[in-house]
């Protein structure tokens, strides 16, 4: 009888995390990164995360899409884009690499988008949260050249945590 309870309340959470990750608004993403990506697409082992907030005050979330797989991970870690919705679909405006999570959203603006705070590690850099500035359109690329958030604002969200579940691409 536990057993069935504990295995009632595992299918419960797996079922959670799957629809979290499923929103209305995710196949529209993905269907966007796809056609940046050319022929090759997301390769066979590919997985994401996906976590949503307003990043420029404009009362419409922005997507935080967080691939990981062969052909998007390395040893400072794995790449992350950054979408807003347009008239024309989901545009990106960050493609950053060697990121890991969890990623926040910043207190601090700049050019009107909040700074995001990304988690680096490996590949030769200190474990650090790093921030990561909207500048002339988009995010920059690269974490690791960011500065260190020695101590998380208060006021900082967590946009992906640590924990998030990741969902093969194409379910």
């Amino acid at each position: 009888m536990r057993a069935a309870a504990l295995f009632a309340a595992a299918a419960a959470l797996a079922a959670t995390s799957a629809s979290a990750q499923m929103d209305q608004r995710t196949p529209a993403i993905l269907a966007a990164v796809h056609q940046q990506l050319g022929p090759t697409g997301f390769g066979a082992r590919a997985t994401y995360a996906v976590g949503f907030s307003d990043l420029n005050d404009d009362h419409h979330a922005e997507a935080v899409l967080h691939l990981a797989g062969p052909d998007f991970c390395g040893s400072g870690g794995c790449t992350t884009f950054v979408m807003t919705e347009t008239e024309a679909g989901w545009l990106t405006v960050g493609r950053i690499t060697v990121s890991r999570l969890p990623i926040y959203r910043l207190p601090m603006h700049h050019d009107g988008w909040f700074d995001l705070g990304v988690y680096v590690s490996g590949g030769g850099f200190q474990p650090s949260v790093r921030g990561v500035r909207f500048d002339r359109g988009s995010y920059r690329s690269n974490p690791t050249k960011g500065p260190v958030v020695g101590r998380l604002p208060q006021e900082a969200t967590v946009l992906l945590p640590a924990t998030s579940e990741f969902v093969p691409v194409g379910q």
